[in-house]
């Protein structure tokens, strides 16, 4: 069987991967800072025909990401989804001025950073021979089409400077890995109708799920390192 680890697998798009890989086959490793407070992911363990675990974890947290690393060292692992991210404060709208020049609010743009740049590239390194022993070894980032310089434009300083900074992470990452035939993807999930959107999302989540797993599934040695939506199209960097 195999294995793939998600973070942020609570809810939301997290969840909903958890969902449709239990339903392949897969084996889950599933993390998110509160366990005792997962009800959907624990249903879905209870409920699920295939394996799935539970493990806490908080992705700023690096002593923790290195001692599930630890207590995993021997689980090959296919497929690692790097999906935990913050957007800032909620509500969105009341707190975006914490994101916007001359009000800028610089703790915030800190810890969006920790969430979804350190963190994600953090799982990376500490679960590399995981992934090595796995047969997939395929690295995915969930990231947005806000951090792209050309197609970006929304004014959310810490948000969309996260995304962006990590797309240039995953480029390298990219070249670092090819001679170990791992292979890395950043994935825009479109507009998801999610806790993270700030109203007029337009995309269900198994929708967008479906698609990013498509693009998956399709990942290999001619094309990692590259940035695409969910439904298969190229973003610009």
């Amino acid at each position: 069987m195999k294995t793939v680890f998600i973070t942020g697998g609570n809810r939301g798009l997290g969840l909903e991967f958890v969902k449709q890989y239990s339903q392949l086959g897969y084996g889950v490793i599933a993390t998110c800072r509160n366990p005792d407070e997962a009800r959907e992911l624990n249903d879905l363990k209870e409920t699920s025909t295939t394996d799935i675990k539970i493990h806490s974890l908080d992705v700023t947290n690096h002593q923790e990401i290195d001692s599930l690393s630890q207590s995993l060292s021997n689980t090959p692992i296919d497929i690692i989804i790097n999906n935990a991210g913050i957007i800032g404060p909620f509500p969105i709208f009341k707190h975006i001025e914490k994101q916007r020049f001359k009000t800028m609010d610089y703790s915030v743009w800190e810890e969006v950073l920790r969430t979804n740049l350190f963190g994600p590239i953090k799982i990376s390194e500490s679960f590399l021979e995981n992934i090595k022993n796995g047969q997939d070894k395929k690295i995915i980032f969930i990231s947005s089409t806000v951090g792209s310089i050309n197609e970006g434009k929304e004014s959310a300083y810490a948000y969309a400077t996260s995304k962006t900074a990590l797309n240039k992470a995953i480029s390298l990452m990219a070249e670092n890995l090819k001679s170990e035939h791992i292979h890395v993807l950043a994935l825009c999930p479109g507009y998801v109708k999610t806790r993270m959107n700030g109203g007029g999302a337009n995309l269900e989540t198994y929708e967008s799920i479906e698609g990013m797993i498509k693009q998956i599934d399709a990942l290999n040695e001619s094309n990692t390192g590259i940035f695409l939506r969910y439904n298969g199209e190229k973003i610009t960097w």
